[in-house]
């Protein structure tokens, strides 16, 4: 804060009222001073700036002069002049606190952030209890990143001017960037209670809230700051972050618009418009929100990163590719980039330089603190492992288990003894895995292995390719009495087609994988098909709502209804003639029993499904169907009902 001068009379001066002034006063340069200080207090900047070199013509040694000249100068952003003049005050008067607490706002405005430091060390020394200066001195070591130490001065201040609520604010944002959410917001709630109706108050409330995931609180705060200040145009934006996070994404996308209206050049809010605009599936518009961002920043590595999976959801894979690449040689430990690109070049069946990308999985702040340390050595695929134990633990979901379980009898064939870790709730499933494996649910007790590896990293460790595929099945085997068991339940006669149509909603992977049950309607149609429901937890309020001549059998309360996933879906399975689902677990489990399974797809799928094919590397058992349009899933099921009626007819 620029020197005080709120002790100066009120005075609001008139035109010729200096100059009346000067006249009756002999001392014209003090006259000068008083004049140059109430023009400054009424906004005239520029005048009151030539009032005070007129000060200094008539007294070059007048320190008040040079200190508030300086004053003068820091307002109108003019701070190497205004540091000067500081300086001069210094020289002049060497004892004078605010002389160095003025250098060091310059210097402060001047981003010299330690020589700045220094200055408010030196007012500090002359006037301890100089709480501006503890104050300022807050602030220049928080914008060095020294946090902890900031919070002294901080509270030094607080504690010379208790009721201060620019230092409450100022040590909630140290506070922050330490992480310490919660004294943040308490910080920040004493700020608005000295300071009540103020818009930043309210905002920095919100954003401690937003820290701490208590979004729809944060929200509220938000609202009150636009409220309190319409033009806001961070309080628009994390506004949006909290809807985003709340998962009301049309509500955030008109956030960000909005606070893009308020500052075109804002770069973010076009990248989370972006981002809003990818979450609704609307990903030709949350193309051109990415190319707006990057026009305004070419050095925003996301933007490339989320451009590139815009992109790919329109299957232009090659400038996906070389957004990815745009936005990896901007930040080349861009995490987030290496893994996306991973995830296009497997789908496009480039597993040579797929593989090592997707070892980037690790650096992702949701992967990382799933992985796992163990006092044994990594397997990095190159020590041999005969006579070995090792240990493959589960690391994704239960589809992602299933499907690569299929690596343990192809390391059981180098000699190892395989040791596979998995969920809980799979493992009973997991018995029934070839190649001998010791199945252990994720908690209990580990056997004494020799190495370990997590299971989506031996693909790459063994070199596979499209050509490699382990793709031997079935590789996994149904209980026997509960196949006996389920088969008398099952509905008797014609072609019985277990079916799923519905994912996890909750996560982001299922972002236009599910498609409505209604859907299925084409198949069930056909004379002689009997649809069973493998469907469980979401997407069963749709059985009471099904289209006219619509059927769809249903397997009772006591389906998989115990603590182990899969079991009586996989016994079911092997009494069905087809399994018939869109992009989930099911599709795995029938295709690792090797039994006909056809997957419904969306136009850009998950990677496991690659891209151009109507036929999978993984399951031999399986046929693919395609969106040929994004989101359009009639099309896919009027196609399945046409194959399925040709096969009846052979």
């Amino acid at each position: 804060m620029p020197h005080d001068l709120s002790d100066l009379p009120a005075h609001r001066p008139g035109p010729g009222d200096c100059d009346d002034r000067i006249a009756r006063d002999a001392d014209t340069a003090t006259s000068y001073i008083r004049c140059g200080s109430e023009l400054q207090k009424l906004g005239r900047h520029e005048e009151a700036l030539a009032s005070y070199d007129k000060a200094i013509a008539l007294d070059p040694a007048s320190a008040d002069a040079c200190n508030d000249r300086g004053t003068v100068l820091q307002y109108l952003q003019r701070y190497s002049e205004a540091l000067a003049s500081h300086d001069r005050a210094a020289e002049l008067r060497p004892d004078d606190a605010s002389a160095y607490y003025n250098q060091g706002t310059a210097l402060l405005n001047l981003g010299r952030h330690e020589e700045a430091l220094a200055r408010y060390d030196q007012a500090i020394s002359l006037d301890p209890h100089y709480a501006d200066a503890h104050m300022n001195r807050g602030l220049a070591l928080q914008r060095l990143q020294r946090y902890e130490e900031s919070l002294s001065n901080y509270d030094t201040a607080i504690s010379l001017n208790p009721g201060w609520a620019d230092a409450y604010n100022d040590r909630g944002a140290a506070l922050q960037k330490l992480q310490r959410h919660d004294e943040a917001l308490a910080s920040y709630d004493k700020a608005a209670a000295f300071k009540p109706g103020g818009a930043d108050a309210c905002f920095n409330q919100g954003n401690a809230l937003l820290a701490l995931q208590r979004c729809a609180e944060a929200l509220t705060h938000y609202d009150r700051a636009i409220s309190l200040a319409p033009h806001h145009v961070d309080a628009h934006f994390n506004r949006g972050n909290a809807l985003l996070n709340l998962h009301l994404i049309s509500e955030a996308l008109a956030s960000y618009e909005r606070a893009a209206v308020l500052r075109p050049d804002y770069a973010d809010a076009f990248y989370n418009q972006g981002v809003a605009l990818m979450s609704l599936e609307r990903y030709a518009e949350a193309l051109s929100r990415f190319d707006r961002a990057i026009s305004l920043n070419p050095h925003h590595s996301s933007a490339y990163t989320n451009r590139g999976n815009a992109l790919r959801n329109l299957q232009r894979y090659e400038e996906a590719r070389e957004s990815y690449d745009q936005s990896i040689s901007l930040q080349p430990g861009n995490a987030r980039a290496r893994f996306c690109k991973a995830q296009l070049e497997l789908g496009l069946g480039n597993f040579q330089s797929g593989w090592p990308l997707y070892e980037s999985r690790w650096q992702l702040e949701e992967v990382h603190p799933h992985r796992r340390n163990f006092p044994q050595a990594s397997w990095l695929g190159s020590e041999p492992i005969e006579g070995k134990t090792i240990l493959l633990h589960s690391e994704q979901g239960l589809g992602d288990t299933i499907q690569f379980s299929r690596y343990v009898p192809l390391l059981a064939e180098r000699g190892a003894e395989v040791v596979l870790e998995v969920p809980r709730s799979i493992a009973r499933l997991m018995a029934g895995l070839t190649g001998g494996a010791t199945i252990v649910a994720a908690g209990d007790r580990l056997p004494a292995f020799d190495l370990h590896c997590p299971l989506l990293s031996v693909p790459g460790l063994v070199g596979t390719t499209v050509e490699s595929v382990p793709a031997r099945v079935p590789y996994l085997a149904a209980d026997a009495k509960l196949v006996a068991q389920w088969r008398e339940r099952l509905p008797p006669g014609g072609i019985r087609i277990g079916i799923v149509w519905q994912g996890n909603p909750s996560g982001a992977i299922d972002r236009g994988r599910s498609a409505p049950l209604a859907h299925f309607a084409p198949l069930a149609r056909l004379p002689g098909i009997r649809l069973v429901s493998l469907q469980q937890h979401h997407g069963l309020e749709q059985l009471d709502r099904l289209p006219a001549g619509m059927a769809v059998e249903t397997l009772g309360p006591d389906f998989d209804s115990g603590p182990d996933a899969f079991v009586d879906a996989a016994a079911v399975i092997m009494g069905l003639d087809f399994v018939i689902s869109t992009d989930t677990a099911i599709v795995q489990l029938a295709g690792a029993l090797g039994r006909p399974v056809w997957v419904a797809l969306k136009a850009a799928p998950h990677w496991t499904w690659m891209v151009d094919r109507d036929d999978s590397p993984w399951y031999p058992s399986a046929r693919l169907f395609r969106q040929t349009r994004d989101g359009d899933w009639r099309d896919v099921f009027e196609r399945m009902a046409a194959k399925m009626t040709d096969l009846r007819q052979r």
